[in-house]
């Protein structure tokens, strides 16, 4: 359909494909996710009894929480060897984490991050951070609002000893999203206003994602068994004109972006 004459609705799936993002002239660009880069940063402060001493970075590693999914990333090849001097941060190469958040369903979101250093003295210096916020739609009224959980605590590493050891690291995670130009804290992402595609409104862009699957005849909201990572599929996909919108090998996971339908 070139309009929403039929109503469209984010998740909507039709084979082994699944509407993620539709634009028009009236609602704008609706989608699913919002792509978020985790940064971290490194300081070497002073340490309790206000005195400090440099500090060669050996171990930087940790995990992410997507829902269920636990993504671990480790950074320890690209920031071994490094020397930090005291009331200095982390120059080195960039420490960044890039995410998919899907805004349409209520999902925990948490990365935790370990950080281990030697002094001149030979003596491990380390220190955590986590960061952790909900994303997705709030629950429909009908739905009797539930009393909110506490945000997941991590156990802390022990406190360095200043006797022991004269480093002190500070590791530090922030999340960001890009939205219309400027950066937006990822506690602060708008989840999309409209996930129904209004009735009549011309559609200038609908973008699936092939889930794989084997379901036949576009059934609506289909469900089966889903494509192995890597399984690759030839799909074209014709407008009412028969103009190519998507002609090409596509993988489980691809974003099909459909421009110029008539």
């Amino acid at each position: 359909h070139s309009s929403c004459s039929q109503n469209l609705f984010l998740k909507d799936r039709y084979g082994a494909s699944q509407l993620v993002i539709f634009v028009n002239n009236l609602q704008g660009v609706q989608s699913c996710f919002f792509n978020a880069t985790y940064t971290i940063s490194l300081e070497n402060s002073f340490n309790t009894v206000g005195s400090g001493s440099s500090a060669s970075l050996t171990t930087l590693l940790g995990n992410i929480e997507l829902g269920n999914q636990i993504i671990p990333f480790d950074f320890s090849d690209d920031i071994s060897g490094t020397v930090l001097q005291p009331d200095t941060v982390y120059d080195g190469t960039p420490l960044k984490l890039d995410v998919v958040i899907d805004l349409t369903v209520i999902s925990n979101n948490q990365v935790s991050t370990f950080i281990t250093a030697i002094s001149p003295s030979g003596f491990v210096c380390s220190d955590i951070d986590t960061l952790n916020f909900v994303s997705g739609l709030a629950p429909p009224p009908s739905i009797p609002t539930r009393s909110p959980t506490s945000s997941p605590t991590t156990s802390p590493a022990p406190t360095p000893d200043p006797e022991e050891t004269a480093c002190a690291l500070r590791p530090r995670i922030v999340c960001q999203v890009l939205n219309g130009g400027g950066l937006l804290t990822c506690d602060n992402i708008v989840p999309p206003p409209n996930q129904e595609c209004t009735s009549g409104v011309p559609i200038s862009e609908l973008d699936f994602i092939y889930r794989g699957g084997g379901c036949n005849n576009n059934v609506l909201n289909c469900v089966g068994e889903g494509a192995k990572t890597g399984q690759k599929v030839w799909i074209t996909i014709e407008s009412a004109a028969q103009n190519i919108l998507w002609n090409q090998e596509t993988e489980k996971g691809t974003i099909m972006s459909l421009r110029g339908i008539d």
